[in-house]
């Protein structure tokens, strides 16, 4: 072997040593702190409405991808829109939502969220659930209808029968009557008498 082809042999081995170390301090280096949470933890809503939950990652830096999935309950496998960054990666707080509509009906939801293994470093998923649970809106009360008021009946006074005393406590203005009966009569004999003094 010549002397050439040794020290490649050196090189190789060190840069497969450092390369080992590198591996064993990474995983060294996020074994036992990566961690996800998820908020709220539990929730409840009507049915047809958008449920928003915000995954918090720990022990990684900015940009760790986050997957989302309602594992269980009616909406099983509904698709989740990302925010603030679309492609469901953290931002620079760590922190990434979720939001999906809950139009599979009345049930409780079983949301799971996971930081994607990252190649090299973490093998194995690292995950946080939620719930949520789905309601029937209540429903909007009918309002009774008015009833109508009955009518009033009007009492109205009639005239009694010629010579009968009238109902004691009536209203009919008699003495009214009485009057313009009286003054017609006067006013008829004083034309009667008017005539004959003109014959």
């Amino acid at each position: 072997m010549t002397k050439k082809s040794v020290l490649s042999a050196v090189v190789v081995a060190g840069l497969a040593a450092a390369a080992l170390l590198a591996f064993a301090a990474g995983r060294s280096a996020y074994a036992g702190i990566l961690a996800i949470t998820l908020d709220p933890p539990t929730a409840e809503n009507v049915v047809g409405a958008d449920h928003t939950v915000t995954a918090t990652v720990g022990g990684i830096a900015p940009g760790a991808l986050v997957t989302f999935e309602v594992i269980s309950g009616p909406n099983t496998g509904a698709s989740f829109t990302c925010s603030v960054n679309t492609d469901c990666t953290t931002d620079g707080s760590l922190q990434v939502s979720g939001t999906y509509t809950g139009d599979g009906g009345v049930g409780q939801d079983t949301i799971e969220a996971c930081i994607a293994p990252l190649l090299n470093i973490v093998q194995q998923l690292t995950c946080s659930t939620a719930t949520k649970d789905w309601v029937q809106p209540t429903p909007t009360p009918t309002p009774s209808p008015t009833p109508t008021p009955s009518p009033t009946a009007v009492v109205v006074d009639q005239l009694p029968p010629t010579g009968t005393q009238p109902p004691a406590g009536s209203g009919f203005p008699w003495l009214l009557v009485a009057f313009v009966a009286l003054g017609a009569l006067a006013v008829g004999a004083a034309g009667v008498v008017l005539r004959r003094s003109a014959h």
